[in-house]
Formats: C-alpha cells, sequence, structure tokens
C-alpha cells in the first residue's frame, strides 16, 4: 500500500447498549479530573471509572478494530464542544486559554495504556488519530460570529495545548494523524476577521505538531483559506453525502496539500427520509435489518472511491465514512457500515495493486 489511500475515520461512535449516557459522561468526568493528579494506572483500578468510561470505550474501539479501520479515531462518546469546552471553563487563565497543564483527551491517555497489552499480543502499535474540535468551531460555539483575532488565538493555543499532551509515539503507539473538526467553516459567515486572520488562527493550532495533520471541513467553499495554512496538510470533504463538494485538483498541486475524501454516507436522517419516501414502511426502519438496508451498498461506496481517485489521484491520501456514525446505533451497525467500506477499500486496492 502506498502512502495514499489511507484509511481513517472521524470519530464518534454509539455507546454500547448497556451504558447510560449520563453515567458515562459522569465517570468521564470523575476520570479526567483523576487523571490530572494520578496515573492511568491508579485510575484503571476505579472500578467505578473502569465499569462506566474505560471498558465501554475501549469496547468501541476494539469494534472499530475489528471492522478494519486502520488509523482508528478514538471512538468520540462525548459531546464535541462540551468535551473540551468544560476543562477550559474549569482551567481557564485568561478567556479562551487553558491552563497548559489541564489540557489532554484523556481517551489517548487511556489508549496509551491499552496499547502496551496491545503489543504484547500483537508485536504491533496502535495506529491512531485524535480528533479534536478546532479553534473556530469553539469560538463560535461560546461566543458568536464576530471574530476577535487576540481571542481566537487564545482558542487555538488552547486546541495546541490538548494535542501536544496528547500525542504518543513510542513502540506501543503511533498517533499518526490529527484533526482539528469544523464544521461550520464554510457554511457560515464570520464578521470582523480576514482571510490571513483565519490562516493564522489554523496554524497556531497546529503549531509544532509532528503528526500528519487534517481538517474535518464539511463543505469545500472556503477551502483556500484552509490550503493556505502552512501547518494543514490534508483537508478532509463530505463528499458521500454531497456529490457537490468537489474542487479541481490542482489547487492542491498548487499548494502540495492532499484530501481526504469520505465514500460512505453518514448523515442517517436523511437517508432514512430518502428510505421513507421510496415507500419503505416506517416500521421496518425500526429493526436492526431494517436500518442495516440504510448502509450505502458496496456498489456506490466503490462508485464514490473510483470518482474520487480519478479526480484527485496522488492528491487523494485518505479514505473512510463521511462523518462519525454515533447515531448508527446499536453499535454493531456502525461496526457494519465500517466493515463495509473496509471490504470496498480492500478490493479497490487489489484492483489497482495498491
Amino acid at each position: 500500500m502506498k502512502d495514499f489511500l489511507l484509511y481513517d475515520d472521524v470519530g464518534s461512535f454509539p455507546l454500547p447498549e448497556n451504558i447510560d449516557r449520563e453515567v458515562f459522561q459522569r465517570f468521564y468526568w470523575t476520570a479526567y479530573k483523576a487523571l490530572i493528579n494520578s496515573s492511568v494506572k491508579d485510575v484503571y483500578e476505579n472500578q467505578g471509572i473502569k465499569n462506566y468510561y474505560i471498558n465501554p470505550f475501549l469496547e468501541s474501539f476494539k469494534l472499530k478494530q475489528k471492522a478494519g479501520v486502520e488509523i482508528i479515531n478514538y471512538p468520540q462518546h462525548m459531546d464535541m464542544y462540551t468535551q473540551f469546552l468544560k476543562p477550559l471553563k474549569e482551567y481557564e487563565t485568561e478567556p479562551g486559554l487553558i491552563e497548559k497543564d489541564k489540557a489532554f483527551i484523556s481517551e489517548s491517555l487511556i489508549l496509551q495504556q491499552f496499547a502496551k497489552d496491545y503489543f504484547n499480543e500483537t508485536g504491533e502499535p496502535l495506529n491512531i488519530k485524535l480528533c479534536i474540535t478546532g479553534p473556530i468551531e469553539l469560538y463560535i460555539k461560546d461566543h458568536s460570529f464576530t471574530l476577535y483575532k487576540d481571542l481566537a488565538l487564545n482558542y487555538s493555543k488552547t486546541v495546541n495545548r490538548f494535542l501536544k499532551n496528547s500525542i504518543f509515539n513510542d513502540k506501543f503507539i503511533n498517533t499518526s494523524t490529527i484533526s482539528i473538526d469544523e464544521p461550520s467553516f464554510g457554511f457560515v459567515d464570520l464578521f470582523n476577521v480576514s482571510k490571513d486572520d483565519l490562516i493564522a488562527i489554523f496554524d497556531k493550532s497546529l503549531e509544532n505538531i509532528n503528526c500528519i495533520t487534517q481538517i474535518h471541513l464539511h463543505t469545500l467553499n472556503h477551502a483556500d483559506i484552509a490550503l493556505q495554512s502552512k501547518n494543514i496538510e490534508v483537508i478532509t470533504c463530505e463528499y458521500a453525502g454531497d456529490h457537490s463538494n468537489i474542487i479541481s485538483k490542482r489547487e492542491f498541486d498548487n499548494y502540495d496539500k492532499f484530501i481526504r475524501v469520505g465514500i460512505t454516507r453518514t448523515n442517517i436522517d436523511n437517508i432514512t427520509a430518502e428510505a421513507l419516501d421510496a415507500g419503505t414502511p416506517q416500521d421496518k426502519l425500526k429493526s436492526f435489518e431494517g436500518k442495516r438496508l440504510l448502509i450505502d451498498s458496496e456498489e456506490t461506496i466503490e462508485k464514490n472511491l473510483k470518482f474520487a481517485l480519478g479526480h484527485y489521484k496522488d492528491r487523494l491520501k485518505f479514505v473512510g465514512p463521511d462523518c462519525g456514525v454515533s447515531s448508527w446505533s446499536p453499535p454493531q451497525l456502525a461496526f457494519e457500515l465500517l466493515q463495509r467500506t473496509t471490504k470496498v477499500i480492500n478490493k479497490v486496492r487489489k484492483k489497482y495493486a495498491f
């Protein structure tokens, strides 16, 4: 396999069916506070944290492994805003800036511990990806669409601190990829900020990050701004759910950047609406088998992948589902979506001798 057509996912995943969300969240934050002052090994010994946070989280991670995802984004069971804004508010040193040693992605610390057992069993390191809500998205959620550069740069520094405290690379674990998630960017109007300001905000968030850096966009409307960021290497795009979401390969050539293309739809609400409009009985879609019919067929996924290969050629570096799969519940349903994507990627690789 060459250094393109790598299979990663965006992140979110449904909780195991036997885990109550409120209980999970309570022990998630208990673990976060404990990790500030204790080792991961000590935190593992807390039975509540282990039973209601660590074990469910690892169960989800192992499902992604089993489905064939190669660069696995930690299963994001927390709301993408609360996960980062709650610690920021509790450990804020100045507006938008978190205390340096209080910023970390606890899931990464858990995986660092799990990786040792995995290495002992397989002799292979874990290959993981870290997704984090981007600085502009956090700013908008916290304030408004009017951006003040100095304040926005504090959010960038906060994102940077979360990442730097969560990236691990040793013989047990390889954090090969990180992604800042900016789903609103390109859809909303931002005021009081120039293109150069936005580039600086993105660059600051990814300053001195030593792995492949992605920006996860839901639209390529303002991809030119991300392309001009010196610290962003890969632009993502939600292609499977919106076939108009493309730009010229020439733009990636000009800036020497790469793209990740979503080849399997994940917007289950839209897919369900289409099925209902096509005459599928609503009761049928409540069953597991009915929901399973909503997953894109292998033929559709392959068509999307072949388009991406034909359009972007060597600038296509990553592929996988469009966005996270938290709405594809129960977890076995999300697993099947990821596994079907795996089958298609492997089939196309074999055909093109990747």
